[in-house]
């Protein structure tokens, strides 16, 4: 099949739906489909699409500070390139994997040739750590709906008001979509909740990416834990690494931690280091070093709480054969041998968990050993047949 898998997302941004595209489109690739990417990029000259080895790139109009989010407007213009390019590339399929403005001016136009679209939800759980937002939702209501050309559903999920703006952005495009892919099966209930109809298909994120063996993990190592998402308060690296410090002091430095990302929590993290040795700051690395580091790693932490759908890390981690530390009940699939969840998701329960670790030798090889039982669920063939199945049904629907 020909498929275009779109993202208002700069790709090279650190993020779990950015690594999720990429993993996807591996996967589709390597069993013989056609896959473009329509997204963003930084530095093209002028406000254009340009094909980059035959993907369309867009240079967005503005970029929202602080997001690091590219704003392409859903315009005639916009809507114009993107239907000849489609009907270029003979697009069979149109699978949106963002809600904003770009993503929303590519399901107008495949709504306009015919052609289905699919929309894979990365997160419906947007929450931000922002000071009061009454005051600016109006605000951010308006922009999104001059810019996305869309109107907003206004139901009410959480007090946050500019949080509920960006779920009903999202919710907006599940509503206007052919077919909705969850990757878990939490959120896929939370979505029908809101109000999304029809079958939710439940496929998780996959993992086609490394050549490499992964290798179980050795028993009588040093524990060393890798932390590995954006920088951000919503994937709390700060309240990890007080647990950690925590438990360094209670494990006479028993073990380390490598934390890595960029984000608005850096600095602040870097100056909770200082003096802990065992705590080294890697700040971004390339995808392969980060695999370089989970291989030499004991386990992975997920330290988010509420946030998160079906994260990369989970699907990286168990691939490569590790376990997963982690603090949010909701994310126990593809975790049934290879998670380990806290008592609390706070600083101390983070750090018991981490002292019961380093102190049983059996625990954290028989995560690894459960890991290779659990990575079934995000192999790439899985992935490929689920998915292609949806597109084909999807198709003769529509």
């Amino acid at each position: 099949m020909r498929i275009a898998i779109v993202s208002d997302y700069f790709l090279d941004y650190v993020g779990g739906a950015q690594t999720s595209m990429k993993q996807q489109r591996l996967a589709l690739e390597e069993a013989g489909h056609d896959v473009v990417m329509v997204s963003t990029r930084r530095g093209l000259a002028g406000r254009r699409m340009r094909l980059v080895d035959g993907d369309a790139m867009f240079q967005p109009n503005f970029t929202i500070p602080g997001l690091e989010l590219p704003v392409v407007p859903n315009n005639g213009r916009v809507r114009a390139k993107l239907e000849a390019y489609f009907r270029a590339q003979r697009i069979e399929v149109v699978h949106v994997q963002t809600e904003f403005s770009l993503a929303r001016a590519a399901a107008d136009v495949a709504k306009k040739l015919g052609i289905p679209v699919v929309h894979t939800v990365h997160t419906f759980y947007w929450a931000s750590e922002s000071g009061p937002q009454a005051s600016v939702a109006w605000f951010l209501r308006l922009g999104l709906r001059v810019v996305t050309k869309a109107k907003l559903p206004n139901k009410v999920f959480t007090s946050r008001a500019g949080d509920n703006v960006i779920r009903n952005l999202t919710l907006g495009m599940a509503l206007r979509a052919d077919r909705v892919i969850s990757p878990s099966a939490h959120q896929a209930r939370d979505l029908a909740a809101a109000g999304v109809s029809g079958d939710i298909a439940v496929v998780p994120n996959p993992v086609a990416t490394s050549d490499r063996p992964s290798v179980p993990l050795e028993p009588g190592l040093r524990p060393r834990f890798l932390w590995v998402a954006r920088c951000e308060p919503i994937k709390r690296p700060l309240v990890f690494a007080r647990a950690a410090i925590e438990a360094l002091g209670r494990t006479d430095n028993a073990f380390s931690v490598d934390f890595v990302g960029e984000g608005a929590d850096l600095a602040e993290l870097r100056a909770l280091a200082e003096g802990h040795d065992e705590i080294r700051i890697q700040g971004v690395l390339p995808h392969d070093q980060v695999l370089d580091l989970m291989d030499v790693s004991s386990a992975v932490v997920l330290s988010s709480l509420g946030f998160d759908n079906q994260p990369m890390t989970i699907a990286e981690a168990v691939s490569r054969e590790r376990g997963v530390l982690y603090c949010d009940p909701q994310l126990r699939e593809g975790l049934l041998n290879s998670g380990f969840l806290s008592e609390t998701p706070d600083v101390a329960g983070l750090a018991d968990a981490i002292v019961e670790l380093v102190s049983d030798p059996a625990l954290l090889p028989g995560l690894s050993a459960g890991a290779r039982a659990d990575r079934e669920a995000f192999a790439p063939a899985n992935y490929v047949a689920r998915v292609v199945e949806i597109y084909r049904t999807t198709t003769a629907a529509a």
